[in-house]
């Protein structure tokens, strides 16, 4: 209200006070774009991650590093489980999720979450509810949420 209030005070025909408030308007938007325009420019840098990405990759990292997590860091073996595709559409490890933020795959942190869940949930999927390794991956799930949230 100040700079309207000086603008319109400053304004000598009837006309320029009738445009002060349009003015200032104009004045903030401009302001705000200019704000909006850094921001996307530091973000799209190219030796720099946007922000929530990053926070997704130390994500990765913590879950990688947990000592169970060394099943899920490669795509499953469909030599060694030929049935596997029978059960999983749409198969999902670590280490893609990781070569995805590194090439910059993910439009959004949601995108990531979305496929660190399809991890844990294809190895529910394919091995029996209850077994050593279903519950592995449900331990891993349960740390993924609380580390992603």
């Amino acid at each position: 209200y100040e700079k309207e209030r000086a603008m319109i005070e400053k304004a000598q025909k009837p006309d320029e006070i009738e445009q002060a408030p349009f003015i200032i308007l104009a004045r903030e938007e401009q302001e705000q774009y200019e704000k909006e325009r850094a921001m996307m420019e530091k973000a799209q840098k190219p030796n720099e991650m946007w922000q929530p990405l990053r926070r997704c990759l130390k994500v990765l990292d913590r879950i990688s590093a947990d000592g169970f997590s060394n099943i899920f860091l490669e795509p499953v073996d469909t030599e060694q489980f030929p049935d596997y595709e029978e059960y999983v559409d749409q198969p999902m490890d670590l280490g893609t999720v990781r070569d995805k933020i590194v090439r910059r795959k993910y439009q959004a942190p949601e995108n990531f979450a979305r496929d660190m869940r399809r991890i844990w949930n294809n190895c529910k999927v394919y091995n029996q509810h209850g077994s050593a390794i279903w519950h592995v991956a449900d331990y891993m799930s349960k740390q993924f949420e609380r580390l992603y949230h």
